[in-house]
């Protein structure tokens, strides 16, 4: 199936369209992987990291790209977080789908993420509103949010970043 398009939902095509063209993108709690491999497939990521913190997790997201043809294309890692991501390798993040608070936990354990230049796509599925004044209240800005619906439900899409000097 190799050269197949793969096909975003509605809350992932709101996530992708925050990502800047060239981005190199580390996708934390990929899930299925899909977005990585839609970034490859349409030559929107320079680079792209699938993250997930199970190796499970990581052999059904190499399969996914694999199905894609876009394996060599994506770095696969298992791990929690940000823990196992090169800060060097990345500008633009995505956490999504999952809580607030979990999403906070993550950013709170990764202080380069603050770094001028790092742009963080975030899309919680619970306590929005806790998040963003975490963020606030963290050293983030939020320059842009986005809704989407899928499935009748209704997402936020969140774009933050840091204000902290390169270094």
């Amino acid at each position: 199936m190799a050269g197949k398009n793969i096909k975003l939902s509605e809350r992932l095509m709101t996530i992708a369209g925050f990502i800047e063209k060239g981005a190199k993108v580390a996708d934390i709690g990929t899930g299925d992987g899909h977005l990585p491999v839609y970034l490859m497939q349409n030559g929107l990521a320079s680079h792209a990291i699938a993250s997930d913190k199970s190796a499970a997790s990581i052999d059904t997201v190499l399969r996914t790209a694999n199905k894609y043809g876009v394996a060599d294309k994506i770095v696969f890692t298992a791990s929690p977080g940000l823990s196992g991501i090169d800060e060097e390798a990345v500008d633009t993040i995505v956490i999504a789908g999952m809580g607030g608070e979990t999403i906070s936990k993550i950013l709170d354990d990764a202080p380069w993420t603050k770094r001028q230049g790092i742009k963080l796509i975030l899309q919680p599925q619970t306590k929005i509103e806790k998040l963003c004044s975490w963020l606030r209240e963290n050293g983030y800005s939020i320059p842009e949010t986005a809704q989407a619906q899928d499935k009748g439900r209704a997402y936020t899409v969140i774009s933050a970043e840091g204000a902290v000097g390169a270094s």
